[in-house]
C-alpha cells in the first residue's frame, strides 16, 4: 500500500509569508503555489523547488482561478493571504480542503471590523462558518502592529508575520493576533 501525497496550496504567500511558505512546504509532497508571477518565484533550495507547481494566476479572473486550483485538489494543508472581499473565491477554497486538513487563513487588522452597516466582520463571518465544517481544522492569522517601548508604532516585519503564520501550521487555534490590535488609534499611518 503506498502512502498518501500530501498536497500544500500556498496563495499569496511570496512576498511577507515566504518564511511561512517554506514551512509548508516542507512538510508536503507537492505544493500549489499562486501568485500573479508564480512561475518567477524559487526558494533557491533544490529540496523545496522541486515539489513547487506554481500558477500564476490573478483572482480577479474568479472562475479561471478556481478552475485552476481544483485540478490540483483536494489540498491537506492551505495557507492563503486573499483580499477581504473574495467570498465566492473563499468559499469555493473551503471545498478543496481535504477531509481532516487545514486551512490558514491571514487577514489584515481591518478583517476584525464590523461592517459599516453593524454587519459582523470579514474575520468573524468566516470563523462562523468554518466552524460548521468538522471535517477540517480553520485558524486566521489576524496581523497587528507593534507598539515600540518609545510609545511609537510600526507595521509587522514579515518575519513576524511568517512566525504567526508558521504557529498556525504547527499548532492551530481559531484566532492567532500577531502583533496587537490595541489600542486600534495607535495604528501606525
Amino acid at each position: 500500500m503506498t502512502e498518501k501525497q500530501t498536497t500544500a496550496l500556498l496563495i499569496g504567500t511570496t512576498g511577507m509569508l515566504a518564511e511561512a511558505s517554506r514551512e509548508a512546504i516542507a512538510r508536503a509532497d507537492k505544493a500549489v503555489l499562486v501568485a500573479r508571477k508564480a512561475d518567477e518565484f524559487l526558494f533557491g533550495e533544490p529540496e523545496l523547488d522541486d515539489k513547487l507547481v506554481p500558477l500564476s494566476l490573478d483572482y480577479e479572473d474568479t472562475a479561471g482561478f478556481i478552475t485552476e486550483l481544483e485540478k490540483h485538489a483536494p489540498y491537506d494543508v492551505a495557507l492563503t493571504w486573499i483580499r477581504p472581499k473574495a467570498e465566492l473565491m473563499r468559499a469555493a477554497l473551503d471545498a478543496m480542503i481535504a477531509p481532516q486538513g487545514l486551512l490558514v487563513e491571514v487577514m489584515g487588522s481591518r478583517s476584525i471590523l464590523l461592517g459599516e452597516d453593524g454587519s459582523p466582520s470579514i474575520a468573524e463571518t468566516r470563523a462562523q462558518a468554518l466552524a460548521a465544517q468538522p471535517d477540517m481544522t480553520y485558524a486566521q492569522v489576524i496581523l497587528g502592529f507593534v507598539i515600540e517601548e518609545d510609545g511609537s508604532s510600526r507595521w509587522l516585519h514579515h518575519h513576524e508575520i511568517s512566525a504567526a503564520a508558521a504557529a498556525q501550521l504547527d499548532d492551530p487555534i481559531p484566532r492567532r493576533i500577531a502583533g496587537t490590535l490595541e489600542p486600534w488609534d495607535k495604528r501606525p499611518g
